[in-house]
């Protein structure tokens, strides 16, 4: 670093350090200070006043990928015109999209490219600090970095020279700049405004939202974490929760997604699962109501998309990708993604279905977006269902994916779709489904009140490896539907099931109780065949209650010879203990108790 440099750096921080530590006017609170009274929005309105005509300028949109074997080349793609550039550099931190410019970091130095062309501006030592983000507005850069418990914000010209560096033991987040002011998030709930040229705080806003976030997004200016908090004529009001605020509904995700990653997080070169787990929406106007974009949010959990209803957060479509998506950004009409493949792909809001796909060439590593007003195309219309949407996501075989597979199919469950029926059978008669999604599938094909036929079409399937029949079909769920749906063409198919090896003993205790209401004459023969084979044999609890409820059928489909049956079982000791007392209790509320057997006469002794 050349003395005049270090020169430079010395007198901004003391700048900084005298206009931090004079006055105490409170339109003009130390920087970075805590012990400072909320002015009730005065500082911020002034700051408000100043830029009134003062717009973000429009960011490059542009997908900025890391790839190579040593995480060592950029690789830059225009949106509007879909060329690429690329810039080999080590790299220790993800890059950062900033305006027009990309920042990033690596082998000891910070730098600067034209986010257009991918053209080195500047380059300057780190000192050891890391990259955490940064804004421009054509002009000048704010950087901030981390190093040991504090944090550094500079501000840097085209020239890489540093106008002002100004340290603080608090942690600060991704700044925004905005007609030569410095918007920076701070300690999670400030936004300061400092004026670029002078390093002095000119303005301070509250937050009743976690904030570690400026930003700017087509044309306007916007702070947060957890939402968007838009900087307008309102944001005086934001410390008394009046501000212009968007958020997402709270609903259940997959995973723990996260709408905006904390700007005080040092991002690795390399996307992790954090990266595959990711929410996305994008503020609806720079002016106006503030609201959603196409009334749509987006959830991606490695290579499954989710679109969401935003007033609600009711699903509404669902997109299964090639790879894992490790970025992407809410654009206009949409979402933008790239996967791990190098693909980039623009799903339309309102369908999910791929409107748009190009290429950065090669496998990546991480990637991140910004698109300003780079907007979706419509998808080409003819999306598939829902239900058969949420079949291919939950069939898929990836086992990353078991986790967005559960809350797929409990929304699967809800639906009235008939097909929806379809899915969950075959999910849970396939012994390649994970056992989660079988004990889940089981679960929501018991509460089904549709699809009989797909459940009747089952229940003819029996388990057969030389017919590469691996599982049998869910008996015991489908048995609870059809008796709730009161459906008698199951009766026979349920039947033929009692005495079928391949299912388990709750299947067949499930069987029973539906066959208690819904067994006819025809079912005679099976239902005498299991009551006789199991009234004295059945060697577990579940066997024991399907020999009662068997009993239950018999009493009702053959009032005497059925009751001669059951009245004998009921008086046999050999009976096991839980059928003979729940055929006694069936008997007692029939009106009848057993008549016990008259002991057999004695034989009169012989003589020896």
């Amino acid at each position: 670093m050349s003395r005049a440099l270090v020169a430079t750096i010395a007198v901004a921080l003391g700048a900084a350090l005298s206009s931090g530590c004079a006055g105490s006017d409170p339109l003009r609170p130390p920087l970075f200070s805590t012990d400072w009274n909320d002015d009730q929005g005065r500082s911020i309105s002034e700051v408000y006043a100043r830029l009134r005509g003062a717009k973000p300028p429009s960011s490059a949109d542009v997908v900025v990928a890391v790839a190579g074997a040593q995480n060592d080349k950029l690789i830059g793609y225009a949106l509007t015109s879909g060329t690429r550039w690329t810039f080999q550099h080590p790299l220790d931190a993800r890059p950062v999209i900033a305006g027009s410019v990309v920042l990033a970091s690596g082998a000891g130095e910070i730098f600067a490219l034209d986010a257009h062309s991918g053209k080195k501006l500047w380059s300057r030592s780190s000192a050891g600090a890391s990259l955490l983000g940064g804004g421009d507005d054509g002009n000048v850069s704010a950087v901030t970095v981390s190093k040991g418990g504090g944090s550094t914000l500079l501000v840097i010209g085209r020239n890489g020279e540093v106008h002002k560096s100004i340290d603080t033991d608090k942690p600060i987040g991704d700044p925004a700049v905005v007609g030569g002011v410095v918007f920076v998030p701070w300690a999670n709930q400030y936004v300061s405004a400092i004026d670029a040229a002078t390093g002095e705080s000119i303005g301070r806003v509250t937050l009743r939202d976690k904030v570690t976030r400026a930003l700017t997004i087509g044309g306007a200016l916007y702070f947060g974490e957890l939402a968007y908090v838009r900087f307008d004529d309102k944001i005086a009001m934001a410390s008394r929760g009046g501000a212009s605020r968007v958020g997402i509904p709270t609903r259940e995700l997959p995973g723990t997604p996260r709408l905006l990653v904390p700007g005080t997080e040092k991002l690795a070169a390399t996307a992790n699962a954090r990266d595959r787990d990711r929410l996305f929406a994008r503020p609806s106007a720079p002016d106006g109501p503030l609201g959603i974009d196409s009334g749509r949010f987006y959830a991606t959990y490695f290579r499954i998309v989710i679109g969401f209803e935003a007033s609600k957060g009711q699903l509404a479509w669902v997109h299964t990708h090639g790879s894992d998506v490790l970025g992407g950004e809410a654009i206009g009409g949409g979402v933008l993604l790239c996967d791990e493949e190098g693909k980039i792909s623009v799903l339309d809001a309102r369908t999910g279905q791929v409107a748009h796909e190009s290429s950065l060439g090669e496998p990546i590593k991480s990637c991140v977006v910004h698109a300003d007003t780079h907007k979706a195309l419509p998808g080409p219309g003819g999306a598939s269902p829902l239900a058969q949407q949420i079949a291919v996501a939950v069939q898929n075989r990836e086992a990353t994916l078991a986790t967005a597979q559960r809350l797929l199919l409990r929304e699967l469950a809800t639906l009235e779709d008939e097909s929806a029926t379809k899915t969950l059978i075959e999910i849970a008669s396939d012994p390649r489904s994970a056992p989660v999604l079988v004990a889940d599938a089981r679960a929501a094909i018991a509460s089904r009140r549709n699809g009989a036929g797909y459940m009747l079409d089952a229940l003819g399937k029996r388990y057969d490896f030389l017919a590469d029949v691996l599982a049998s079909p869910p008996v015991g769920p489908i048995a609870d539907a059809l008796a709730a749906m009161k459906e008698p063409k199951g009766a026979s198919l349920l039947a033929s099931h009692l005495l079928d090896p391949a299912i388990t003993d709750d299947d067949v205790r499930r069987a029973a109780s539906a066959l208690a209401t819904l067994a006819t004459k025809d079912e005679l023969p099976a239902l005498r065949q299991f009551f006789a084979m199991y009234r004295a044999s059945a060697e577990t609890e579940d066997i024991g209650l399907a020999v009662a409820r068997v009993g239950e059928a018999l009493l009702r489909v053959d009032p005497k010879d059925g009751r001669a049956l059951v009245e004998k079982a009921a008086q046999d000791p050999t009976t096991v203990p839980v059928a003979k007392a729940r055929l006694e209790a069936l008997l007692s509320a029939a009106g009848e108790k057993p008549t016990p057997e008259k002991p057999a006469p004695e034989k009169p002794a012989t003589k020896k």
